[in-house]
């Protein structure tokens, strides 16, 4: 951050000197761990174990603010019986499809809420976004959801939680992350008792943690931490994402996605929402509560905002103007379709494909396979010269 985001750094040195303890974990020493309180330098790939190093602490010596869980999180509520942890189904969780290495999200709703899940393939929710819609609760909750709000209940998340990440000690962290436990400690300690009723923590995390494989789950982990410890929603709190582009934070707030419309709202799919109140419906669930209760009120805004008086509800507010998906159009599926000889041309704004995403041969042979490509930056990247310094990708 010190390197990369100088500008806003200046405020993290700023909260040092007035007497804030500044932790750096990085593989890497850099000019951040320079001046930070405390450097931990970690095994690259290794930070859900120092996460749930954290998370353990927290629960195992009953640290979190315990009135913001209960109030404020989902700790309280009741998962169904038929929801299976890691330690049972031999480190997968229950819903496991072997033939297509994906879950069965049902046997994961809560006690008494089932009745409000629809459903959906695991092909569907990536070409709708339809994923996001459980994002705020983990699933809809109605007035029919179970609570225990002593958290005593065996299969209310916040015990499901304390199983799950019993394994996480510190003799584990030290052994996994290469972390002494002393050093482990001293961050866990200062965290928690630097967060809670009169004082609050933050995160920061970058593209460190996002481009890895399981980068959601490093992000999930660290927003654990901060609801645990009612560091969310509150001054001097939250998880700061820096980022390394104005493009990937903007990919979805725009947003430029595929999937995503302004508002985080789901595209229309033209066989599933042939009409603005299904795709309505299909956003909102029965009991939703926070942003997806009023998804009605925010798809008529936006559609509003596109095509002014002329969106009325008449004309169910212009929607047969919106564009349609038709499947998959993430860039993944883009490069196979340029290897397959169905995209021709091909617009590169703002990304670096040939050696910044996965598979870099396979991005290259792809774009090696386009009648044109289009790149604007503001350098000669790689993915304007891979053609010159990489003639072996072009071949079969």
């Amino acid at each position: 951050m010190a390197e990369a985001h100088p500008v806003g750094f200046q405020w993290v040195m700023e909260a040092k000197r007035r007497g804030a303890k500044v932790f750096h974990v990085d593989p890497r020493f850099t000019r951040t761990s320079a001046v930070a309180d405390a450097y931990l330098p970690i095994r690259a790939g290794t930070d859900i174990a120092l996460l749930g190093g954290v998370i353990h602490y927290i629960l195992d010596n009953e640290l979190d603010f315990r009135e913001y869980v209960v109030a404020y999180t989902n700790a309280a509520t009741i998962v169904t019986e038929e929801f299976r942890d890691t330690e049972d189904m031999h480190g997968l969780f229950s819903g496991f499809a072997e033939e297509n290495a994906s879950y069965d999200q049902s046997s994961w709703q809560y006690e008494g809420a089932e009745e409000n899940i629809s459903p959906q393939d695991t092909e569907t929710q990536r070409e709708t976004a339809a994923g996001l819609e459980h994002e705020s609760h983990g699933a809809p909750v109605s007035g029919d959801t179970q609570r225990d709000e002593t958290l005593q209940h065996p299969r209310c998340v916040y015990q499901i939680l304390k199983r799950h990440f019993s394994r996480y000690t510190p003799e584990m962290v030290e052994r996994v992350c290469g972390i002494p436990q002393e050093k482990f400690l001293e961050l866990a300690q200062a965290w928690t008792a630097n967060s809670g009723r009169d004082r609050t923590s933050m995160l920061v995390y970058s593209v460190g943690w996002t481009q890895h494989s399981v980068g959601v789950q490093y992000i999930r982990a660290g927003a654990i931490i901060q609801l645990l410890l009612g560091n969310m929603g509150r001054p001097g709190g939250g998880v700061m994402a820096l980022r390394g582009h104005a493009s990937i934070q903007g990919s979805t707030d725009v947003p430029t996605l595929f999937n995503l419309l302004p508002g985080y709202l789901p595209m229309p799919h033209h066989a599933d929402h042939p009409t603005f109140d299904e795709w309505v419906d299909s956003i909102r669930h029965p009991g939703q509560k926070g942003f997806w209760g009023n998804a009605r009120a925010y798809a008529v805004n936006l559609l509003k905002a596109y095509w002014g008086d002329a969106a009325t509800a008449d004309n169910d507010y212009c929607y047969d103007h919106m564009p349609r998906m038709t499947g998959d159009h993430g860039t993944y599926q883009q490069v196979l379709n340029m290897i397959d000889g169905k995209i021709k041309g091909y617009f590169l704004l703002g990304q670096n494909p040939a050696v910044g995403s996965a598979h870099g041969r396979a991005q290259r042979l792809g774009m090696a396979n386009l009648d044109w490509l289009v790149v604007r930056d503001l350098f000669m990247i790689e993915s304007a010269t891979f053609w010159q310094t990489c003639p072996g990708d072009r071949d079969g």
